[in-house]
């Protein structure tokens, strides 16, 4: 008798194979072999059917998209807040004191502001597939490194969806799929 998994030889009453451990039904000698007849390789295996699984860059590319947003939301507040005291808001300072204060605190808002609203247009192109977010996310998130504790995870999570080794091919086969 033989294995219906790998050819190999059953003795009667046997109920695994020596040869691949499968639990075996023996079947009948083929009446072409014989008994000291080299038999062939394991049957090969069909391939799998089943949910196709989604590439690491197609399930990161959402959650870092929201994540850009919401940071860049959040770096919109103190923007405003700066910017407001940039342009005269606080009464009780002194002349001196605003002159100094008031042309830094505008700048910092203005950065401020700018850097939220870039991150807002990289977090929108990544949620939309744009092909163009890909690269200006690696270049903001290249910068955001410096911004420790929040902006250095986001600068890593992001250089590690979109920097990492065959990234450009799956995001551009995202962006493909998603205008189809």
């Amino acid at each position: 008798m033989y294995c219906a998994n790998c050819g190999g030889t059953i003795r009667p009453g046997q109920n695994f194979c020596n040869r691949c451990g499968q639990t075996t039904t023996p079947t009948p000698p083929s009446p072409t072999l014989s008994a000291t007849a080299p038999v062939a390789g394991p049957a090969a295996t069909a391939p799998y059917i089943g949910i196709p699984q989604r590439s690491r860059v197609a399930s990161h590319v959402q959650i870092l998209g929201i994540i850009w947003i919401v940071v860049s939301f959040l770096r919109l507040i103190p923007a405003v807040v700066v910017l407001f005291i940039g342009h005269g808001g606080i009464p009780f300072l002194t002349i001196p004191m605003r002159g100094f204060l008031m042309p830094i605190m505008g700048a910092l808002g203005a950065y401020l502001a700018l850097t939220a609203v870039v991150g807002l247009l990289v977090g929108w192109g990544l949620i939309d597939h744009r092909p163009w977010a890909r690269m200006l996310a690696i270049v903001v998130g290249c910068l955001k490194l410096i911004d420790f504790p929040f902006g250095t995870a986001l600068g890593i999570y992001t250089l590690w969806v979109l920097a990492a080794q065959g990234a450009e091919a799956e995001y551009q086969r995202v962006c493909r799929l998603s205008y189809l």
